[in-house]
């Protein structure tokens, strides 16, 4: 048990190694859907690793805020995607609205990531 939790913690603080790991293991079946299956999974960790890191490094929990943020944006998306669209459609919409959360969450992955590492440089300097 204690190897499934390693491994679970490596990839909650680390989750750019799952998203590489996934990405090549679907990338043998499914060759054109193997960067999108790998996004998609690696998103839902963001979604937990991002305020891990911000717990670890600052002791901030913000963990509500982004799940706040997600939801109106959620919301805006779906505003803009009514007003262009005659119908909407569900799978399509949530979709974009998982890689947008994608993009947001590993930007801020990286943007916290740096800052810490330069925290961390500066504090031993």
């Amino acid at each position: 048990m204690t190897i499934i939790s390693t491994i679970g913690t490596v990839f909650l603080y680390i989750p750019f190694l799952l998203f590489a790991v996934i990405y090549f293991l679907s990338l043998k079946r499914r060759k054109r859907k193997a960067l999108g299956l790998a996004s998609d999974i690696t998103t839902f960790v963001l979604f937990f690793s991002v305020p891990a890191c911000v717990e670890i490094l600052w002791g901030y929990s913000i963990s509500a805020y982004i799940y706040f943020v997600a939801l109106v944006l959620a919301i805006i998306l779906l505003i803009i995607e009514w007003r262009t669209a005659k119908e909407i459609e569900i799978i399509p919409f949530f979709r974009k609205l998982w890689r947008t959360y994608f993009l947001l969450l590993a930007s801020l992955y990286a943007v916290v990531w740096l800052i810490g590492l330069v925290t961390v440089i500066v504090k031993s300097i």
